[in-house]
């Protein structure tokens, strides 16, 4: 069981919201992930880290051309 706080708490579920709903199953999955190899309560900064380690590969940014 992972222990966050309330602004933690906030903090995934706004990076998730910006996902497809398809999407934020996986990506909680994978900030859950990293989040257990820390043990006990996360840190701001490791939870900054675990999200944007999820988040990758499945943002992409696209390339407008003009």
């Amino acid at each position: 069981m992972l222990a966050l706080d309330n602004n933690q708490l906030t903090a995934i579920m706004t990076a998730a919201s910006g996902l497809p709903p398809e999407k934020r199953s996986l990506f909680l999955e994978r900030v859950a992930a990293r989040l257990k190899l820390h043990g006990g309560r996360p840190s701001d900064a490791q939870l900054d880290k675990a999200i944007q380690a999820a988040l990758r590969g499945l943002t992409h940014n696209a390339t407008v051309q003009p």
